[in-house]
């Protein structure tokens, strides 16, 4: 994980998800942890990719935190320029109720494209 990297984050989740970042510091800590790891690793995401990463790696929603966290989460990383889209596609995991998510191409891939 690059500090620096993740030290911005933090600031910037701070302000645009300052709600969940007061209520629950670990989870959108872990979140951004955990993006990262993904974000590194593959060239394209889809959105409804990021919470389910998150979940088979033990991360689960907070109850104080509303459901629209995840979509928040992916705002986050957007802002921080972790990631710009692509475009919409259709959703692959199965837990997703819209017809279309976001694709997303990752700034930070650290493989060879």
């Amino acid at each position: 994980m690059t500090t620096a990297r993740m030290e911005h984050a933090m600031e910037l989740a701070d302000k645009c998800w300052e709600k969940a970042y007061k209520a629950s510091p670990q989870f959108v800590e872990r979140y951004l942890e955990l993006a990262e790891q993904l974000l590194t690793s593959k060239p394209i995401i889809t959105g409804d990719e990021f919470r389910e990463y998150c979940r088979d790696n033990g991360l689960h929603r907070p109850a104080e935190l509303h459901p629209n966290v995840w979509v928040s989460g992916v705002r986050a990383l957007k802002l921080t320029g972790w990631v710009e889209r692509v475009g919409k596609v259709e959703p692959i995991k199965s837990h997703n109720h819209m017809p279309l998510v976001t694709l997303w191409k990752s700034t930070i891939y650290g493989g060879n494209s």
